[in-house]
């Protein structure tokens, strides 16, 4: 009978051990993923200048590469319209959600929240319909 007990133990050991190095694996995703993420912006009409906190980065549309770090202003301006402006913030991302409840396990994955890819920009997507400027210009 003892011998019996020991084999059952050690596959026990084992399932745990697997157990354990699969979660710490998965957990703290957010430290491997990128700190970059793409925005796209649309403007109709179509050809508007796309600047990113005061950098001119293109012309609509548009999909550009940005930092998930920090909160990003979108000016979106075309000559004979009303230049706009756009705000994203931050919120915690898809990976970001996985650190968390794996957090409730182990505290290991809260690590991942402090990386970047954690978080991303909300909204990805700024669709926009430009106003024609109806300000007269001066005549010199």
């Amino acid at each position: 009978m003892p011998a019996a007990s020991q084999s059952r133990r050690v596959p026990e050991r084992v399932l745990m051990g697997i157990i354990i190095a699969y979660h710490l694996n998965l957990t703290g995703c957010s430290i491997f993923a990128g700190s970059a993420q793409p925005l796209m912006v649309n403007s109709d009409p179509p050809g508007a200048n796309v600047l990113i906190n005061g950098t001119a980065v293109g012309t609509t549309p548009l999909q550009h590469q940005v930092s998930r770090r920090g909160e990003l202003t979108v000016e979106v301006q075309k000559r004979g319209y009303k230049t706009q402006f756009r705000s994203t913030s931050r919120k915690l991302s898809s990976l970001g959600i996985v650190d968390v409840i794996g957090a409730a396990f182990f505290l290991l994955p809260l690590l991942g929240l402090i990386a970047p890819g954690a978080w991303e920009q909300d909204p990805s997507t700024i669709g926009l319909t430009l106003e024609p400027d109806t300000t007269p210009t001066p005549v010199p």
